[in-house]
């Protein structure tokens, strides 16, 4: 246990002395190639040991010891004063604020107060985002009505830690925020998980349709970036390009230039995820040649043994089988050996032969005149069949006799 840990803080001395230290964390638009402005956040300052008080055992002794309101008003104070040297660098600067949600409480005399903070800072409603963690807020209607006022007066509304485990998504359409920022559990290793990947295309798709900006928080790594960029974020903020520093300690030059060079590697990792997904197609379309020259030469009741010889071993493929001409399955669903389920449930089963598959959408596009297709691949989804994570890529083929049927071949995600 540190000594700060073992030694109580005095909330109350604290105040008396104004012992917090604003940090300020770059927020920057990768579009613009940019900072586009800054959140305030507060570091305790010990000063009988000289040492620095890390922000969470800073509010929670504030909370034990019922002072969060006013150590809250404090921070606020110190983050909006000191911001202004920040805006003679760029007046265009934005400060996101975290406020307490106490602070929404109709009754609390704080709600005002942070108004007149940022007047007598000399700062205006257009430098300053207020963040609010809606989740802490319990009635809904005081939030709007705290939201409403506050929009109305100029100052632009941020919904916290959208994406954490206390979020309430219900309430965006109410609060209509103009910035979501998408916390960090959301954002660790995005780059490797399929899954989140898919829960920030809703996020993205849902702000685009709500009119509301994102800013992707805690973003550390090369992977993370590049993939967010890829999936639409913009906006930016965490230890990639800067950690929460006093301003004396802000070095803005070195910021830009990780900006720069983040927007290289990123051209870096469009073009060769591109190039990887040409690859990943190029092998699975010759398999899909091989198999379709092979079965041309066979009756439709003979499709099997070519499928199984096709099919073993072959890289990242899972299954192959055929329907007709109405879509129905005409052969078994042939495995490849190496690749197994990851799910054992009973609801992952291979589908047997007449099985309908004329709902697909691999089916309709090929047999749809208007869209001219002999190839078609899906969007990865997860296989009812396996419950892995794949994509099917389906074929226009011929028999023997001229018949016109479907070859599909499930595969890993490209």
């Amino acid at each position: 246990m540190s000594r700060l840990l073992e030694t109580p803080i005095d909330i109350s001395s604290l105040l008396r002395e104004e012992a917090v230290l604003p940090h300020y964390q770059p927020i920057v638009s990768m579009k613009r190639r940019s900072i586009v402005g800054f959140e305030g956040l507060s570091r305790g300052w010990d000063t009988q040991n000289k040492s620095m008080i890390p922000a969470p055992l800073l509010f929670e002794s504030a909370s034990q010891q019922g002072l969060s309101l006013e150590l809250d008003y404090l921070c606020r104070s110190r983050i909006l004063e000191e911001f202004g040297s920040l805006l003679k660098i760029d007046p265009e600067f934005i400060l996101t604020l975290n406020i307490d949600s106490a602070t929404v409480l109709g009754g609390s005399p704080w709600n005002s107060n942070l108004k007149a903070q940022v007047a007598k800072a000399g700062l205006t409603p257009r430098n300053v985002v207020i963040e609010i963690l809606e989740s802490a807020v319990k009635d809904v209607q005081e939030l709007l009505r705290f939201v409403a006022s506050y929009r109305e007066a100029g100052y632009l509304i941020a919904m916290d830690d959208v994406g954490a485990g206390h979020s309430n998504l219900n309430r965006i359409p109410l609060v209509k925020p103009d910035i979501i920022k998408v916390d960090r559990f959301l954002v660790e290793g995005v780059d490797r998980d399929f899954y989140k990947q898919e829960v920030f295309k809703s996020v993205l798709s849902m702000a685009r349709h709500l009119g509301t900006v994102i800013i992707a928080e805690g973003v550390e790594t090369e992977g993370e970036l590049a993939t967010l960029l890829e999936l639409g974020v913009d906006m930016i903020q965490g230890y990639y390009f800067g950690r929460p520093r006093k301003i004396a300690d802000l070095d803005l030059s070195a910021v830009e230039l990780v900006v720069e060079k983040a927007g290289e590697v990123f051209k870096e990792h469009v073009l060769a995820n591109a190039g990887r997904k040409h690859i990943n197609m190029a092998h699975f379309q010759a398999i899909i040649r091989e198999l379709k020259a092979e079965l041309a030469k066979h009756d439709a009741g003979d499709f099997v043994g070519t499928l199984v010889r096709g099919v073993r071993k072959r890289y990242n493929v899972e299954c192959v089988y055929v329907l007709d001409d109405s879509g129905r399955q005409i052969t078994d669903m042939i495995f490849n050996t190496p690749r197994e389920s990851n799910r054992s449930s009973a609801m992952f089963r291979p589908l047997p032969i007449l099985a309908d598959h004329s709902l697909r959408d691999y089916f309709y596009f090929l047999k749809n005149p208007g869209f001219h297709k002999t190839t078609f691949a899906t969007k990865p989804y997860v296989s009812m069949v396996t419950g892995n994570l794949c994509v099917t890529i389906a074929a226009k083929i011929m028999d023997l006799h001229q018949h016109e049927h479907i070859l599909c071949m499930d595969v890993h995600t490209l």
